[in-house]
């Protein structure tokens, strides 16, 4: 078996306009030449900065550029279209593709909740040091500019788990 060659198609530094999936499927066929044998994509979902978030402040993991959400309907990338044709490009070409998904971020609620409490020792965590106390959280994504196409699913706080690390450290007691 050969090894393979994988391309980063991507860097931080990547600027809206320079429309990403159609510049690097315009060049599938050089990359072919120098040998690639796969390209890692960077992620290809509206983060919270819309147009302008490199795809690792995830806000909705269905909205590849095709709503109207965080201000853009593009992501930092382009279109769902550009990216799907991108892709295509890739697979013809014989190149593998590797999208990157990073599933354990969230940032942008569309509302807040609030939730019980418990404020914990900054040294050791485990160790809570107050009573319970009614704190604001920002956990509720609702995706309007979606409108529940593709799915339906709304994100509550007892989706989320982990220690909120603010001026004093919060505990929010969760149960699944």
């Amino acid at each position: 078996m050969e090894n393979g060659v994988l391309l980063q198609g991507f860097h931080w530094y990547i600027k809206p306009e320079e429309k990403l999936w159609k510049q690097l499927q315009e060049k599938v066929k050089s990359y072919k030449e120098m040998g690639f044998s796969a390209i890692w994509l960077p992620p290809a979902y509206k983060g919270v900065g819309g147009i302008n978030d490199n795809g690792y402040g995830v806000y909705d993991l269905y909205d590849l550029g095709e709503f109207n959400q965080k201000g853009s309907i593009e992501t930092k990338y382009g279109t769902k279209v550009d990216y799907l044709a991108c892709i295509q490009a890739f697979q013809k070409a014989g190149i593998d593709v590797y999208g990157d998904i990073v599933l354990n971020h969230k940032m942008g609620a569309d509302g807040t909740e609030i939730v019980n409490a418990k404020e914990v020792n900054r040294q050791n965590t485990n160790e809570i040091i107050s009573g319970d106390e009614q704190i604001k959280v920002y956990t509720l994504f609702t995706f309007p500019g979606r409108n529940k196409k593709y799915s339906d699913f709304i994100w509550h706080w007892y989706h989320f788990d982990g220690l909120i690390m603010m001026k004093r450290p919060i505990v929010i007691p969760f149960s699944f």
